[in-house]
């Protein structure tokens, strides 16, 4: 599809901008999502006083082609005549996105992929499913006049490489460092009725099987008893919530405590002393970069993002969905504090190095300046 023409001599009257403005699209709820997160952060960042940003946000996903949603943004497009729309995703609301940014005539349009419908193994319409990665995700790549990834295992990605000649690299995810992890260790726990010698692990994630929440519960099922309280915080909401819920219920020797969607996870990982993450398939997780931010160390499945990451350090990969193999990588982290101090601290300084926000930020602005400077 071409871009919709626009009058050059409205364009050639307009005034000069100070600065270039950026349409930042992004979708979901608050607390539930990381590129939502993500955006947030840029918005609050240093770069808001170099470029102009603009929101283009939708609250729910997309069930088909939502032609008032469509209406909507063609019209702010065209008000605010953007110098770059950042499309993050793909899947239907990338899809729309691009679109919208398409008909309303924006000829520079990056996507970032952080993940694909075609990953999915759980839920869902499978037609649908099919729809999207066989149509609206290679169109929103096509649509794109640049595209970007937040790690190199989605770069290499067949459907990611089939677009080389637009594609810029990778923008890592990148989070903030707390200034110091354990200052409120002791007020955090209190606040959540935990004991100080409470083994404390957490999972942040939506609340859906692809996440690996059926293999973490049968690897609690297998860890052998042990003296004091062993507790899991799980903080997410999602489809899969009742059977997740069940299938945690059953598992006896840990307290499962389901939280729902948190707007206060930095607390929630102060207050741990392990993070999980059996996840069955994954980009780069802002949910793993916290919890190594906050110096918790890891048990993760090796798929995606997850193993560049973590074969820096952090913490312990394992094969997806084997619940003996996570069970045997918890097991050692829950006896030992030492080891987990050790783990963790390395883990903060994996993120510190490579996935800090002030190294995603410095990424997005490079990328940013090469479109807008005509580079690439």
């Amino acid at each position: 599809m071409e871009p919709v023409s626009r009058d050059d001599r409205s364009l050639n009257a307009s005034p000069p901008r100070a600065r270039p403005v950026v349409v930042q699209h992004s979708a979901g709820t608050p607390g539930a999502n990381g590129p939502l997160t993500a955006v947030g952060r840029v918005l609050g960042s240093a770069l808001s006083e170099r470029y102009e940003f603009v929101r283009m946000h939708q609250v729910g996903g997309n069930g088909g082609l939502n032609v008032p949603l469509l209406r909507d943004w063609v019209e702010l497009l065209r008000q605010v005549r953007p110098d770059l729309v950042h499309v993050r995703g793909l899947q239907n609301e990338g899809f729309h996105g691009v679109l919208a940014a398409r008909l309303a005539g924006c000829p520079k349009i990056l996507v970032t992929v952080h993940g694909t419908v075609r990953d999915l193994r759980h839920g869902g319409q499978t037609w649908r499913r099919a729809m999207l990665a066989g149509c609206a995700e290679p169109a929103t790549l096509r649509m794109a006049s640049h595209v970007a990834t937040v790690c190199e295992y989605a770069a290499g990605r067949d459907f990611v490489r089939a677009h080389a000649s637009k594609f810029l690299g990778v923008i890592p995810n990148g989070v903030p460092l707390p200034a110091d992890v354990g200052a409120l260790r002791s007020s955090r726990r209190s606040a959540l009725d935990l004991a100080q010698d409470d083994v404390v692990m957490i999972a942040v994630a939506r609340l859906n099987w692809d996440k690996g929440f059926g293999v973490l519960a049968d690897a609690l099922r297998r860890l052998p008893p042990r003296p004091g309280r062993r507790v899991l915080l799980v903080a997410g909401d999602g489809p899969d919530r009742a059977g997740i819920a069940e299938a945690l219920a059953d598992v006896h020797g840990t307290e499962v405590r389901l939280l729902g969607n948190r707007r206060d996870v930095p607390d929630l990982l102060s207050a741990a002393d392990i993070f999980v993450f059996p996840t069955l398939h994954e980009n780069l997780s802002n949910a793993l970069l916290e919890a190594m931010a906050h110096a918790l160390p890891v048990v993760a499945s090796a798929v995606g993002g997850n193993v560049e990451v973590l074969r820096q350090g952090g913490g312990h990969l394992v094969p997806a969905g084997d619940p003996d193999a996570f069970a045997a990588a918890l097991e050692p982290l829950l006896v030992d504090a030492a080891e987990r101090r050790h783990v963790g601290e390395t883990g903060r300084k994996v993120v510190h190095d490579g996935y800090s926000l002030p190294v995603m930020l410095r990424s997005l602005d490079d990328v940013y300046r090469r479109i807008l400077e005509g580079v690439v």
